[in-house]
């Protein structure tokens, strides 16, 4: 045998002195090498609670509790204290998060490495997208992709753009159609806190997406064919708090500058396009959605829609991490949503219901 393997070129390396020990280094314990526990960890860490926790990860909050004591059992130390407002995370906790959180990029870059040095457009591709971006074009650019790449395992996940940011971060997501505004970071949660820095996240552009009105049937604007911005003077507008609707410091800003202050109706918070349409269908004010979203709304007699003069508009955008390359699969991928976005291209081919 040692012959035939000379023959091939394989010998056998000097054994290191301390054996398997100085081959890997220090040799964690067993709890750090269970990557499932870790990444419970860190949806708990993330979520809060163990039953946000085991809702996001698919499990019951008895696996998710158990998995929590066998890894402070296994590890000696306490995880997690309870206080007033609930549970915290210790300082060992936060400590094993944080390091948890590089291992998982790690293996995820690898894996995308591994995918890579396979070459061609092959592997997997995880894309994210919000809600009417998928509707109006995502879907279409990735049934298209499937068509001519069957062979690649693509997954979606809807979600706000600052929530597909996290992801991105995570690397639970390879790219994402993402919006934001001039004075609304894509990175910006529902509270306006920033989720990550802008130089973390490279975009390019798809289209800019115009707001147009939802006005009642009887209003005395729908007669118009467009909205002049100055005609929101006095105006109520129907919007989620103007400190949590997205497109609301845009539209103020606007206003300002037009010579009035908008009026925001504060007895409604939603940010649901549909629901602020209902609401304006009884009547009680006025309010705007992106032409993007007008393909996902229900018909209602009651409302009709206008083009808006002037008014806020949201750049739609496809994000990925800053600082890594997208593979051949995620460029193919960009070009299909470049091709399907297209006819939103245009603000002016804007469909005007009523």
């Amino acid at each position: 045998m040692r012959e035939a393997d000379e023959r091939l070129g394989v010998r056998d390396s000097p054994a290191p002195r301390g054996g398997l020990q100085d081959v890997l280094g220090r040799i964690p314990p067993a709890a750090l090498l269970d990557l499932g526990r870790l990444a419970t960890l860190r949806e708990v860490a993330r979520l809060g609670s163990y039953s946000a926790a085991a809702e996001s990860l698919c499990f019951t909050p008895s696996a998710v509790s158990q998995q929590m004591a066998g890894l402070a059992r296994d590890l000696g130390a306490v995880l997690f204290e309870r206080t007033p407002r609930g549970m915290r995370l210790t300082a060992c906790a936060e400590v094993l998060v944080t390091h948890a959180e590089v291992v998982f990029a790690h293996l995820n870059e690898a894996q995308g490495e591994l995918e890579a040095v396979a070459g061609g457009v092959r592997g997997r591709l995880r894309v994210g997208s919000f809600p009417t971006a998928t509707v109006g074009f995502t879907a279409a650019a990735m049934g298209a992709f499937e068509e001519r790449f069957s062979f690649v395992d693509l997954s979606l996940i809807d979600g706000e753009p600052w929530e597909s940011v996290v992801r991105l971060k995570e690397r639970e997501l390879d790219l994402a159609v993402v919006f934001d505004f001039d004075r609304w970071a894509l990175s910006a949660d529902v509270h306006g806190r920033l989720v990550c820095h802008d130089e973390e996240i490279a975009c390019a552009d798809l289209f800019d997406d115009p707001f147009v009105m939802v006005l009642a049937r009887d209003h005395p604007l729908a007669a118009q064919d467009r909205v002049a911005l100055e005609n929101l003077a006095g105006e109520r507008i129907v919007a989620g708090p103007p400190g949590c609707s997205p497109w609301g410091g845009d539209l103020r800003e606007l206003c300002r500058r037009a010579g009035f202050e908008p009026e925001f109706d504060k007895r409604y918070s939603t940010l649901e396009f549909a629901s602020l349409q209902a609401i304006v269908a009884t009547g009680r004010g006025v309010t705007l959605v992106p032409r993007l979203a007008l393909a996902s709304l229900p018909a209602l007699a009651e409302v009709v829609t206008r083009p808006l003069v002037d008014g806020p508009v949201r750049h739609v955008r496809v994000a990925t991490l800053a600082g890594v390359a997208p593979s051949p699969a995620g460029l193919a991928l960009v070009e299909l949503l470049e091709h399907a976005s297209s006819p939103y291209e245009d603000a002016s081919a804007l469909a005007v219901a009523g």
